[in-house]
């Protein structure tokens, strides 16, 4: 569950968005999945490991035996 106490920065908060859109249904993705999805724009690959680490730190994300979800 997300904490509201662990907002995000903007762009922990629009990497976050470009996940919410690229992910259509409640299947897992993968952490190179998820980089690829935030990495869309003018992001280099290391900020946007950096920016999903945060992500999954701050309860957005969580990691399942299978994949990452979305925190609902």
């Amino acid at each position: 569950m997300r904490r509201s106490s662990n907002r995000l920065t903007p762009s922990q908060q629009t990497a976050f968005e470009q996940i919410e859109q690229a992910v259509a249904t409640d299947e897992p993705f993968t952490h190179d999945t998820a980089i690829d999805w935030i990495s869309t724009g003018d992001v280099k690959h290391s900020e946007a490991e950096a920016l999903l680490e945060q992500l999954l730190l701050k309860g957005y994300l969580y990691e399942t035996g299978t994949g990452l979800r979305i925190t609902k």
